[in-house]
Order: structure tokens, then C-alpha cells, then sequence
């Protein structure tokens, strides 16, 4: 069972504030939070020299040092003027831009062994919260920071994230060109009335990507297209944009839905509480499913199921013949586990994994969770299409993100190609929508805490319009009328 997510935050506040420290002190340099990942935060450190393993485990050693003595870390309120002038003496500039926009008259600031630094989460009080850490040396001064995530407080194991890491980092040079890289920067895009533009030229790089993927395609040839993703990160959109892609390029899609090979219900697996288990891969027919695929890459002619929810069962209405120029397009949970698969040959499949990784930054010290972003876009979308309120979506979450962490993130290597649906521009759009609905949340819900901390990070960003939002965008898919409704 995944940790709460204000716990996680909490703790991740404190562990970042302590590699800081520590960082500063054995190196006279600083650490950037980049990006979340998998298990962790993709950091770098900027020092002029190239970091060793040994330095890595010098740093390790110095948090433990810290973390043992379990030392206060002070909270400091200061005004909102003095802040802004720490900032730029210390050469800050985009913290001190992020606290010009700030609506607060003062700012908070946590100080250990003389260190400042602030943070958007809350923090803990003392160095000894802090039980369990790992650092993973990824060379070139790279290195990722792991921390328990699950309520039985193991600590999980980094493994590989190559092409996740060069989808963001590809997107963080494009955002260098556009010299954009935080917050403080999209606002002032926005507050000179440029934001229309900018959001062209961040639309144009997206839709790059699925060219290039429809391009791809089309040239090695392959019948089957499986998109893979987590909750909220634009898997609808993207299949079908990509279907358009694909058209043009003289081929002709053919959609089927995952969903459709559930078992019948009677069969379905059970959890732990005896509810159906509809996230499982036993939940799914492979038998059925790897069969219909084998016999239309064969060229017969396949009647292919659609599931009745209603009645739990299987109905076959709908024939499907694979011709010349014919591509399978599949999207679901389970899309890059081999297993799902493995009866079709390798050289016929393609396994792509959707997900928003936004380079943009708060500042230096506060990056934006790509978890976050999926979690205002299910507000979103499940306020508008479903009618639930914040505290409905964030009790389902829990349920969503144990599944993901199940039957997704331990397959993300599978994939051949990484499809990144985030917009840098995306959480001032977010942020119309969302804000009010988590201002709803009272003071007595369990959640309160957690919409709070939301609130806290979209205070950052200056509001967009949606009248700029073109109507094949991913964020449709959240806010509404999209052209592919």
C-alpha cells in the first residue's frame, strides 16, 4: 500500500532539504531537483568537477551524519521584501521571481547548519524523521534520490530509466531554446501578453512526437500498436491524434479496446476484500486475446469482442480483417507487460509508454511532480464528466496509483518508445479549473491537507485562458471540448 501522499511529500522535503545541506558542504556547490521518476527525484549536481562514486558515497555517509543526530530544522518567517533580497544576493533569481508573485506578505524559510532554503511542501521538524534514503550515481554528476513510498516503509530499488530520462531531459533543451525553464519565466510570457504564441510553439514540439512515432510506424512496418500509460496522462487523446497521424500517412488504423478481453465476470479475480479485480492481467482474457491478434496478423478474419459491463459478458458483433495497410492500435493498463502479449511475435509489436514529464520547474529546489499533474487533471475531468467532488477523486486515487504501481511502472522498460503529454504551459490552464474545486475541500476531511498543498503549488502560476487550447489538445481530454469527444 502506497504511503499517503502528504506523508510522502512531507518526508521528501525533509530528505531534499538534508542533501542540500550536505551537498553544500562537502562540494561549495548546489543540487538541482529536476524531475520526479519512478521510485525517486532525478538530481544533478552543479559542480564544475566530475562527481565519483566515492564522492557519492561521501554524501551518503554526511546525510546519515545529519539524519543520526536528529537536528532541528529551523522554520523561519521573514517578510516577503527580505526574502526577495536573500534571493538575489544569493543569485536566486527565478526564487526570487517566484516570491515577487506571491499573494503572501511573508515567506517561510527552513534553515539548517546555516543553510536557507524553502520549499513548496511542508517539512518535517527534526533530521531524525528521516529513516531510510538511497542516492544512485548515474554519472555526468547525475544521481537519483529513493525514499520509502509504501506504508511498510521499504526502500525500493532504482532501476534503469534511460528512456524516460532522455524524454525529459530532450524536452528541458527545448524548453533552454525557449529560455523557459521556470515558472517565474512562463509568467512573464503570460503577463507581456505572449502566452497565445508560446503555447503555439509548445503545441508544434508535442505533435513532433507523434509524427515522428506515425512515422515510425509506417516505416518498420509494424501491425501492433500497444499504448500503455498511467491514469490521467492523455492515453485517450494521444491514440487517437495518432490514428490521424497514421490516416495521413496513407494508413488505416483499427482501434480495440483492451477493456473488451476482460474474462466473464464469473470468472474475474478477487482482491484481498473480495471485490473484482478489474486492474489484475488475470482479470484479462490472453488466451482470447493473443489468439484474435495471431489470426489477424495470419489475414483472417476475426470476430472480435465488446465487453457488456451490464451483464458481465462478452458479446461478438464486429468482424475485423487486417489488410496491406491496416495498423491494430490497443491502449490500456497493461499494454507493456510482455505477458499480456506473448504470443505475438516481437517483430510485429510496438510498445509505446504515455506519461507527462514536464521539464519545467518551480525553481531550482522545487520541481513538479508528474504524479501532481495527472492528479489535477482526474479533478478536472472527473468533476466534469462524473460529477465528483475533489474528495471523491482523491479517495479513488489511492486505488488508482496502488494499480499503477502494480501493473505499470514495473513495465515502463518494455516500451519502445516513450510518448511525454506534458505542456509546460499546462498547470496555468489546470489551475481555472481546479483551484476552486479545491478550495471546497473543508477544513474536517481527511484530504483537507492535500488539497492545500495543490493549492500551495498552483499559487505559483499566473491563470490561462482555455479560449488559446486548440480542441485536439491532450488537455481537452480534462477540460472539455475535445475534438475527439
Amino acid at each position: 500500500m502506497l504511503l499517503d501522499r502528504y506523508k510522502q511529500k512531507l518526508y521528501q522535503s525533509g530528505l531534499k532539504m538534508i542533501l542540500y545541506v550536505s551537498v553544500r558542504e562537502l562540494f561549495k556547490c548546489d543540487i538541482y531537483f529536476m524531475h520526479s521518476v519512478d521510485k525517486g527525484i532525478y538530481c544533478k549536481i552543479m559542480s564544475r568537477n566530475e562527481l565519483t562514486s566515492n564522492d557519492v558515497n561521501n554524501i551518503k555517509i554526511r546525510m546519515q551524519q545529519i539524519i543520526d543526530k536528529n537536528e532541528k530544522i529551523t522554520k523561519k518567517v521573514v517578510t516577503k521584501k527580505d526574502a526577495y533580497d536573500f534571493y538575489i544576493k544569493t543569485k536566486e533569481v527565478e526564487k526570487a521571481g517566484n516570491i515577487l508573485n506571491l499573494n503572501n506578505k511573508t515567506v517561510t524559510l527552513y534553515e539548517l547548519h546555516g543553510f536557507h532554503n524553502y520549499f513548496m511542501d511542508a517539512m518535517i521538524n527534526y533530521t531524525g524523521e528521516i529513516n531510510k534514503f538511497n542516492l544512485t550515481y548515474l554519472n555526468n554528476n547525475d544521481l537519483i534520490l529513493s525514499y520509502p513510498i509504501t506504508t511498510d516503509n521499504s526502500l525500493p530499488l532504482y532501476t534503469s530509466q534511460e528512456m524516460i530520462l532522455k524524454s525529459y531531459t530532450d524536452y528541458s533543451s527545448w524548453c533552454n531554446l525557449q529560455q523557459v525553464n521556470y515558472v517565474c519565466e512562463l509568467n512573464k510570457i503570460i503577463s507581456e501578453s505572449k502566452i497565445k504564441e508560446y503555447i503555439k510553439k509548445n503545441d508544434i514540439m508535442m505533435d513532433n512526437q507523434i509524427y515522428e512515432l506515425a512515422n515510425t510506424i509506417r516505416k518498420e512496418g509494424r501491425k501492433i500498436i500497444l499504448l500503455g500509460g498511467p491514469s490521467s496522462s492523455g492515453k485517450t487523446t494521444s491514440t487517437r491524434k495518432l490514428a490521424l497521424y497514421l490516416n495521413a500517412l496513407g494508413l488505416n488504423p483499427i482501434y480495440l479496446g483492451l477493456d473488451d478481453y476482460f474474462k466473464e465476470r464469473l470468472e474475474t479475480p478477487k482482491d484481498e476484500d473480495g471485490e473484482y479485480d478489474f486492474e489484475s492481467l488475470n482479470a484479462i482474457d490472453l488466451d482470447l486475446f493473443n489468439d484474435n491478434l495471431n489470426r489477424l496478423l495470419s489475414g483472417e478474419t476475426v470476430k472480435v469482442p465488446t465487453y457488456n459491463f451490464i451483464t458481465g459478458k462478452k458479446e461478438y458483433k464486429r468482424e475485423v480483417t487486417l489488410h496491406e495497410n491496416d495498423i491494430v492500435l490497443i491502449e490500456g493498463l497493461h499494454c507493456l507487460n510482455e505477458e499480456l502479449s506473448k504470443d505475438i511475435p516481437y517483430e510485429e509489436k510496438l510498445k509505446v509508454y504515455i506519461s507527462p514529464f514536464n521539464p519545467l520547474s518551480i525553481d531550482r529546489h522545487n520541481h513538479i511532480s508528474t504524479v501532481d499533474i495527472r492528479l489535477m487533471r482526474r479533478i478536472v475531468r472527473d468533476n466534469r464528466t462524473r460529477g465528483y467532488n475533489v474528495e471523491a477523486t482523491l479517495e479513488s486515487w489511492d486505488r488508482v496509483r496502488n494499480g499503477e504501481t502494480k501493473y505499470i511502472f514495473p513495465f515502463t522498460n518494455e516500451a519502445n518508445v516513450v510518448l511525454n503529454t506534458a505542456y509546460t504551459y499546462e498547470l496555468g490552464v489546470l489551475k481555472v479549473y481546479v483551484e476552486p474545486l479545491l478550495y471546497s475541500v473543508p477544513i474536517e476531511s481527511k484530504y483537507y491537507n492535500e488539497s492545500r498543498r495543490l493549492i500551495n503549488e498552483l499559487q505559483m502560476f499566473f491563470p490561462i485562458p482555455s479560449e488559446y487550447i486548440s480542441d485536439d489538445n491532450i488537455l481537452r481530454e480534462f477540460i472539455g471540448e475535445s475534438y475527439f469527444e
